[in-house]
């Protein structure tokens, strides 16, 4: 699967932010937005650019650490578990994805 991705940057608390455009060609479908994001900060390491910064640690939908606005809504559309137990096969192939913070004062920018 293909995706378009607007990705909410910013390198600090104090800082402007902004979306950053990427590519996320050749996605599986049975791969999580997690793991999505982690196939995407591969190829932007080895093409010598800064990763995608984002907080995880289960990854089994039990922590919440995870969480992230997709598409505008907190863990993705239609969708009530953790944004680790939300899969590609949800979205469209060509879909644009817009992926921010989940703004709560329990996880800030830092």
């Amino acid at each position: 699967m293909n995706f378009r991705l607007r990705v909410w940057r910013q390198p600090n608390a104090e800082a402007k932010g902004k979306l950053v455009d990427y590519d996320a060609p050749d996605i599986p479908p049975q791969a999580s937005v997690l793991e999505m994001l982690d196939i995407v900060n591969e190829r932007l390491v080895l093409d010598g650019k800064e990763p995608i910064a984002f907080d995880s640690d289960c990854r089994e939908g039990i922590c919440g650490t995870c969480s992230l606005s997709v598409n505008g809504e907190a863990h993705g559309p239609d969708h009530p578990g953790a944004a680790c137990e939300l899969y590609m096969r949800k979205f469209r192939d060509g879909e644009t994805i817009v992926i921010e913070p989940f703004r709560v004062k329990s996880f800030p920018i830092v």
